[in-house]
């Protein structure tokens, strides 16, 4: 067995109540969580997920979620037509055509 030490550190109560509830969801305590995170951050030199300034809303969240498939499908419909290439006026005449039709 590997030479263990202890990690002492401070968390939000609630915080803490939350995590516990989650990771025994998923079989494990928060040591062995903790552990996981520590392991793939060294396997990866890197902080293991993406670390944003300003957490989106959970309505926000879903809009741009939202807003991510509909740009994906347009990126799918180009490439069907026309390779994927579109300046700026085809997408401002797009965008008039789809105004209109939503308008009748």
């Amino acid at each position: 067995m590997a030479d263990e030490t202890n990690l002492n550190i401070k968390i939000d109560r609630d915080l803490k109540v939350e995590a516990d509830r989650l990771f025994t969801e998923m079989g494990m305590n928060l040591t062995t969580a903790v552990n996981v995170f520590i392991r793939q951050a060294i396997l990866e030199r890197a902080i293991p997920f993406r670390i944003n300034r300003g957490v989106p809303s959970g309505g926000t969240t879903g809009n741009i979620e939202r807003c991510l498939a509909a740009m994906q499908e347009i990126r799918d419909l180009l490439a069907d037509v026309d390779g994927g290439s579109i300046d700026l006026d085809q997408i401002k005449a797009e965008r008039r055509v789809a105004k209109f039709e939503r308008n009748d």
